[in-house]
């Protein structure tokens, strides 16, 4: 069935549903209803028919069509929910804007609206207790939807992993954005993940290819799954085809809320140890404290050091540096795919995870020649 064919045959049985089409009454012309769903008189005649083969209607050559005399409401509304082509999206109260943004809901709109899927936005209840998040999904299961995707943000992991098994017997599929790339302990889930290994590899092989030296590598010490993973990816990167293992690793300075006079110290000391460092700053965060303390001690980039950083935080924009942005439109647009294509979902359910890697974008304190 097409999307016109669809919309037509979904708004007859909501009329039916909301009484506007009544027991044994007329049921509109075909041509009439071409008209009001601004389409041809085929795909309305085709409806229509499936209506009759649903027993919803009755048509008779000379009489016309009309609602049959008895109504199962119940046959009725289980039509509706397998019509329904909504999506509900479940989003942070509290977004950073760093994984996911407003062109990743866009993007993810432009490629299930031409399917005939409609998306309704509506906030994790993250601090509102477990019932409030109760009833939010029951009311999004009650309404019959075709999917659930959740974009999380920080302060909303510990929530959703805590009330996990309400997603259990969820008759959905349901996905995720995993924004650190460490396994998540959700159950009938799929997810669309960063990669922070993978985006480490891009960043060691870029480093390599340039023949940079005196590389530097700041991380938090708090022992975090995604940091780890993009030293590691840095370490690999650089080594590149080199099995020998001559290419050495990259210093790693761990600091974390450190005063400020003991950053001047302990940058102050990489300065001294290497000429024209390369610092690469696990996040815009640990790249942001070490460019604002370098500059009290009169260093800035890129004449006295280079600069490569991950994610792109919009709040340290103003940094001009270069980083590897987390691909938000492509997150969205890949969900769309997912759910549009229910090849990969028929036969492995709430078992697909698909890692996107970033996008490098090149500013002031990092200008690779070679890339």
């Amino acid at each position: 069935m097409n999307n016109d064919i669809r919309k037509i045959y979904k708004g007859l049985l909501e009329d039916l549903e909301n009484g506007v089409l009544t027991p044994g009454g007329p049921v509109p012309k075909e041509i009439e209803l071409a008209r009001r769903f601004s389409t041809t008189r085929m795909n309305a005649q085709r409806a229509v028919r499936l209506l009759a083969d649903q027993q919803f209607v009755v048509r008779k050559k000379r009489a016309g069509t009309r609602v049959a005399g008895f109504l199962d409401r119940e046959k009725l509304s289980a039509q509706l929910k397998s019509i329904n082509r909504s999506i509900f999206v479940l989003y942070s109260m509290t977004p950073h804007w760093i994984h996911w943004n407003e062109s990743s809901f866009t993007a993810f709109e432009q490629v299930v609206n031409p399917e005939g899927y409609t998306v309704t936005y509506r906030n994790i209840p993250t601090g509102s207790g477990r019932e409030k998040y109760r009833e939010l999904l029951a009311d999004i299961s009650g309404k019959g939807a075709s999917a659930l995707v959740i974009f999380p943000d920080t302060e909303d992991f510990s929530f959703l992993l805590e009330n996990g098994d309400l997603l259990l017997d969820f008759r959905m599929p349901v996905y995720m954005l995993n924004r650190s790339g460490e396994p998540v302990q959700l159950d009938m889930v799929s997810y669309v993940s960063t990669d922070p290994f993978g985006d480490g590899v891009t960043v060691g092989r870029l480093l390599k290819k340039n023949n940079c030296r005196n590389i530097v590598m700041l991380s938090s010490k708090s022992p975090m799954f995604w940091s780890r993973k993009r030293y590691e990816g840095v370490v690999l990167g650089l080594r590149g085809e080199n099995s020998s293992g001559k290419t050495g690793c990259p210093q790693i300075h761990l600091f974390t809320d450190e005063p400020e006079d003991e950053l001047k110290t302990q940058f102050g000391k990489i300065f001294r140890k290497y000429e024209s460092p390369v610092i690469v700053a696990v996040n815009n965060v640990f790249a942001a404290c070490f460019a604002d303390t370098a500059k009290t001690l009169g260093y800035t980039a890129p004449k006295d050091y280079t600069l490569i950083a991950f994610d792109d935080n919009p709040l340290f924009r103003s940094y001009n540096f270069t980083s590897l942005a987390i691909p938000v439109q492509e997150i969205g647009e890949v969900f769309g795919r997912l759910i549009c294509d229910k090849s990969w979902l028929r036969d492995h359910k709430g078992r697909i995870s698909i890692r996107l890697s970033s996008k490098l974008i090149i500013r002031d304190t990092f200008l690779p020649a070679v890339l």
